[in-house]
């Protein structure tokens, strides 16, 4: 059978970044394309890119790939001809990258270059004009990467077809500056995304090349002048590098002078050049947050932690090694407390008037205080940098990208602690000045203590006093205790952001045969539950009947259900129990409803005459059960009885469930302002049914109320998407995986930096 005439050539060098590369030849040799050749060049590549290439050819079916490899590197240049010296197509392409590449794009576009006598194709890009233009977009970033041009060496002569061998980069569009004075250049549509967030700069020696190339071509003398000029005044890269940090210096005075926008003006032209430039980051922070561009400052500043790893100017390391020698750190032998708090959403001011007070009652000699920074939307980040400058207390900030929660956190905590005792604090916790000694002296007063807890007064209320120093207890509220550094217990994760994770970390040590102490004459205060008020816990119930269940099982097994044989109708099902989660009932508690409910049993429940109670312990069962043909006709009886939230929340979630949302409706005008979940699914009807105009209000009301809520930036998100503006949209829908990446994000990168 005669092979269909070769119409595009790829060719695939190893010097691309190693995920682009294997991400090229995985799709483009799974691509069934008539024509399409695929060329690929190993330039003495390691061993598990090499693999990887003979892997993929093992399998691959198509009948046009070849591999050429080298024993030693020749670069990027020599490769990409060596590639076009081996390909027969009339069309080229070298890709580097290319995000979500599209087989029947492609396969349209050769169509169309096909019939366009073009010399350069350009996706998505406009090519500079004046030999100048070209030089200073190869230093500003404004040239496209080698994956964004195709050649049709139809339209192009022998010898101007071939890439500059002494160049590290760009070399597509040095190509493309020698070819567009007297070749036909067009631009269109990408057949993948293409990138915007990594410019390539031209180094000092590219831009070099660059110059030459362009004198070589220019056929003015004035313009030949103008560039020899550019070449003597070209600087080294070290120089290149030093006036990028006088660019940072200026960028810091105009920020400090109030002029914010001017600021950001100049760092945004330092990022370009040096997109993982640390202190630029910073600045650029700070500047949107003073222009009160909140959501933008946001999502910058959870991912620094991207540019650990990244390569520092010589000005950024002689600052960090000043920083250093003036600030002495403490040694960590001397640490005898460590203070764990963990912060998130907007618990900046909580979070300043905890650590006033904290500052008054501890030694700061031997006190380290750990802040973990779960991803906070106000700026708690700019104040936690501060305090980190200062050196207050020694501090140690942990920055993650997304909301890890409680335990997650405090388990992050333990692990950086240097002191013997940790004490564990929420952020809206103060501190009395005896607090500390008291709870430190249980440890040498009592025996087997592993954990111990102040006495809580709730928002300064005054609880029942004791006449014993130390209570022995099962658990204590998790705003406050302290453990020994050496005691080796941590938070179970698995359950997530709060709810049962102080329960389950009491019973550790209760199962390990320790004790959990209260010291009666220490005591704190606390703003109860203020952080998780704003991020609007409450609104979702549901979150803690998943921890209870887990809780249950991982304590108490796996929960045996059994309907008992005498009674009545509602008080077997009360005898049965309920499900520890409602929503996701146990297959043994459904199959024992189910089983019991025979048609002639059935049949008695529809004809008694039940009391509220017997009534709504009946209905309750057939709702979790989903037994909805004998639930909807018990319903209507309902409608004359009060009914307690907790059924109601149950009912709305059922029917939402199930899109229903006319019985939904039905529910939520009785349950009235009875609990604050109500109106999130008033919210969540509105926005599902593109009532924008009823949803927008109400959005803002919950906003004001629940200002960290991760429920409220989701359906922020779908109501701007629903009216066009996906920029916001996506601006919220970052913001809600930042707040809740278990419910809100599909994949989350959990790596955490220090300060």
């Amino acid at each position: 059978m005669m092979q269909d005439k070769v119409q595009l050539s790829v060719l695939l060098t190893t010097h691309a970044q190693k995920p682009h590369f294997r991400e090229l030849l995985t799709k483009t040799t799974e691509f069934r394309i008539p024509g399409l050749e695929i060329i690929i060049i190993n330039d003495a590549a390691d061993i598990e890119t090499s693999q990887f290439i003979h892997q993929t050819l093992n399998t691959a079916s198509g009948e046009r790939i070849y591999l050429f490899e080298h024993d030693s590197p020749s670069g990027r240049g020599n490769s990409l001809n060596e590639g076009i010296l081996q390909s027969t197509a009339p069309l080229i392409w070298a890709p580097l990258q290319a995000e979500r590449l599209n087989e029947s794009l492609l396969s349209e576009s050769i169509k169309r270059y096909k019939s366009d006598p073009t010399a350069v194709w350009v996706l998505d890009h406009n090519l500079p004009s004046t030999a100048e233009e070209w030089i200073n977009a190869a230093i500003e970033g404004d040239l496209p990467d080698d994956s964004s041009l195709i050649w049709n060496r139809n339209v192009i002569r022998q010898n101007e077809l071939f890439f500059n061998a002494h160049l590290e980069n760009l070399h597509g569009a040095e190509l493309a500056l020698r070819l567009s004075r007297h070749n036909a250049w067009h631009r269109t549509d990408p057949f993948f995304v293409v990138s915007e967030n990594s410019p390539i700069h031209a180094s000092a020696s590219d831009v070099r090349e660059f110059i030459f190339s362009s004198i070589r071509i220019s056929e003015r003398a004035e313009e030949q002048k103008t560039l020899m000029n550019l070449l003597a005044d070209l600087k080294s890269d070290e120089s290149v590098v030093q006036s990028n940090d006088d660019l940072l210096v200026k960028a810091r005075q105009l920020l400090s002078q109030g002029d914010a926008n001017k600021s950001l003006d100049l760092v945004n032209k330092l990022l370009k050049k040096e997109p993982d430039h640390y202190e630029a980051y910073r600045i650029k922070i700070q500047s949107l947050e003073k222009l009160r561009r909140h959501v933008e400052a946001s999502e910058l500043k959870h991912s620094l932690h991207k540019l650990e790893n990244r390569s520092k100017s010589q000005a950024e390391l002689f600052h960090e090694a000043a920083e250093e020698k003036k600030k002495q750190k403490t040694d960590p032998d001397q640490i005898e407390l460590s203070i764990v708090i963990p912060t998130a959403g907007r618990g900046k001011s909580l979070l300043e008037n905890s650590l006033i007070q904290l500052s008054d009652v501890v030694d700061h000699n031997t006190t380290e205080l750990i802040v973990i920074d779960n991803a906070s939307i106000d700026d708690t980040f700019e104040y936690l940098q501060q305090l980190d400058e200062d050196r207050f207390l020694n501090i140690r900030v942990i920055t993650n990208p997304s909301n890890r929660g409680f335990g997650a956190s405090v388990n992050q905590g333990f692990e950086a602690s240097n002191g013997d005792y940790v004490l564990v604090m929420h952020n809206d916790v103060l501190l009395n000045e005896n607090t500390i000694p008291v709870l430190r002296s249980t440890f040498k007063n009592q025996n087997k203590v592993e954990l111990v807890a102040p006495k809580v007064l709730n928002e300064g209320k005054e609880t029942a006093a004791s006449d014993e120093e130390f209570s022995e207890t099962d658990i204590v509220d998790s705003c406050c205790f302290m453990v020994q550094n050496r005691s080796g217990f941590r938070f179970d994760e698995e359950y997530k952001l709060c709810h049962f994770d102080m329960e389950d970390f009491c019973f550790q040590i209760l199962n390990a045969g320790k004790k959990v102490m209260v010291a009666n004459r220490a005591a704190v205060q606390h703003i109860k539950g203020k952080t998780v008020d704003m991020m609007g816990i409450s609104m979702v119930p549901h979150l803690k009947w998943e921890n209870r269940k887990r809780y249950s099982e991982k304590w108490d097994g796996d929960p045996e259900y059994s309907m008992p044989n005498q009674g009545k109708h509602p008080d077997r099902f009360e005898l049965l129990g309920m499900p520890e989660n409602p929503l996701q009932p146990e297959p043994d508690w459904v199959h024992a409803v189910q089983d019991y409910l025979t048609d002639e049993i059935k049949t008695e429940i529809l004809r008694t005459d039940w009391n509220p109670r017997e009534l709504m312990t009946i209905v309750s069962a057939l709702l979790i059960a989903d037994e909805r043909e004998i639930l909807r006709t018990l319903e209507d009886r309902l409608d004359e009885i009060d009914i307690p939230p907790a059924l109601l929340i149950l009912f709305v979630h059922y029917y939402f469930g199930k899109n229903i949302y006319s019985r939904c409706r039905h529910y939520l005008d009785k349950a009235g302002k009875s609990h604050p979940v109500f109106d999130l699914f008033r919210l969540k009807i509105h926005v599902a049914d593109k009532e924008t105009e009823d949803a927008a209000p109400l959005l803002t009301k919950l906003m004001e109320r629940y200002p960290a809520s991760p429920d409220l930036f989701n359906l922020a998100a779908e109501i701007y998407s629903q009216t066009g503006d996906q920029k916001e949209a996506e601006s919220f829908r970052s913001m809600a995986a930042q707040m809740d990446p278990y419910r809100f994000s599909s994949e989350e990168n959990t790596v955490e930096f220090t300060l």
